[in-house]
C-alpha cells in the first residue's frame, strides 16, 4: 500500500458516513438464501479480544456478515459450499481480533442493505460501492477499490497499456458493463487525433470474453478488476494484466447508522490488519493488486 494516512482517510469517510443510499429494492424471504440452506458459521481461534465490541456481540460470541458469496475471488462458495475469498478471509481476520465466530448470511445483492437494516446481519462484507446515496442510510468503511482492468495473453504485441494507446487493437468487453463507455470515450479522443480506433467486440458474458482471448480472436479483454483478478488467478500461464487498474471507486463495509460502537470496532480491526501486513498479504493471495486502498 502506498504511504497513506489510511486511518485518517477511513475516519473521515466514516464521519461522512454519518450522512448515508437509497435502497433500490427490499429483501424478501425468497431473496434470502443462507449458505448451504443454513447460516454458515466459521470457528475462529479462541483468543483474547484485541478489539472491544458491543455487549450484544460479546454475549453472543458471534458476528453475522451479509454477502452475496457469488463474486470470486472476493467472496464465493467452494465445492463444499464453504465461503472462500478475499472478503471472506478479511472478515474472519477482523472477527478473530474481536474474539468472535463468523456466521455468513448469503443474500441477493439487491436485498443486502435491507437485510442489514432489518438486523438480519451485523455487517455487510461485500464489494459495495461507496456512494453518497448509500452514505445517507448506512455507515461505510472503505476497504478496497474496484475499477477496470485490461488483460492479454503473455507475449501479445500491443502498442500501449492504456485505452488511449490501444488504437487498432481488438478489445472484447462483456455486454452491459461500464467499460464499453470508457472505450467509446477513448475512441472519440483517438478520432479527434486522426488515430486508428479501438475495435470493440461486445460479447454476452465475461466468460465469453476470456474464451475469445484464449482462442486468439481478440487481443485484449477489458473488464472489472475483480473479474480480471479471478481469470488471471485461474490461468496465470494463459492470461496476464496489461497496465494498471483504472476508473477506481472505493468499496466498503456497511454497518447500521444506529450502531456506532460496531462501526468503531470494525474500523479498528481493519486498521490493525493494515498495519500488521495481513491486508497486503490477502490482496496478494487473491491476485487483487491494484484494488488495494
Amino acid at each position: 500500500m502506498s504511504g497513506m494516512t489510511l486511518s485518517r482517510k477511513i475516519r473521515f469517510l466514516v464521519l461522512l458516513g454519518a450522512a448515508t443510499f437509497t435502497l433500490a429494492a427490499c429483501a424478501t424471504p425468497s431473496e434470502q438464501a443462507t449458505t448451504g440452506g443454513t447460516p454458515e458459521t466459521e470457528q475462529t481461534e479462541e483468543a483474547v479480544s484485541e478489539v472491544s465490541v458491543p455487549a450484544y456481540l460479546a454475549s453472543a460470541g458471534e458476528i453475522k456478515y451479509c454477502a452475496t458469496l457469488d463474486n470470486p475471488p472476493r467472496g464465493s462458495l467452494d465445492e463444499g459450499s464453504r465461503p472462500v475469498g478475499f472478503e471472506v478471509e478479511l472478515g474472519k481476520e477482523m472477527a478473530a481480533l474481536m474474539g468472535l465466530r463468523v456466521e455468513w448470511v448469503q443474500l441477493k445483492f439487491d436485498g443486502i442493505i435491507a437485510a442489514l437494516q432489518a438486523n438480519q446481519c451485523d455487517v455487510i462484507v461485500q464489494e459495495l460501492f461507496i456512494r453518497e446515496a448509500r452514505l445517507e442510510i448506512i455507515d461505510m468503511i472503505p476497504f478496497s477499490n474496484t475499477g477496470q482492468r485490461l488483460v492479454m495473453v503473455p507475449g501479445t504485441a500491443v502498442p500501449g497499456d492504456t485505452l488511449a494507446g490501444l488504437g487498432g487493437v481488438t478489445i472484447a468487453v462483456p455486454n452491459g458493463t461500464s467499460i464499453a463507455g470508457l472505450i467509446e470515450e477513448a475512441n472519440a479522443a483517438l478520432a479527434a487525433e486522426g488515430s486508428e480506433l479501438i475495435n470493440v467486440q461486445v460479447l454476452p458474458t465475461t466468460t465469453d470474453t476470456f474464451a475469445a482471448l484464449d482462442a486468439g480472436t481478440v487481443d485484449v479483454v477489458a473488464t472489472t478488476t475483480t473479474a480480471a483478478a479471478y481469470y488471471v488467478g485461474l490461468n496465470p500461464d494463459k492470461f496476464e494484466f496489461l497496465g494498471a487498474a483504472f476508473g477506481l471507486i472505493q468499496t466498503g463495509f456497511g454497518i447500521n447508522k444506529d450502531n456506532p460502537e460496531l462501526t468503531a470496532a470494525i474500523e479498528e480491526a481493519f486498521n490493525i490488519l493494515v498495519e500488521n501486513g495481513t491486508y497486503d498479504r490477502l490482496i496478494a493471495e487473491f491476485n487483487l493488486e491494484g484494488s488495494e486502498l
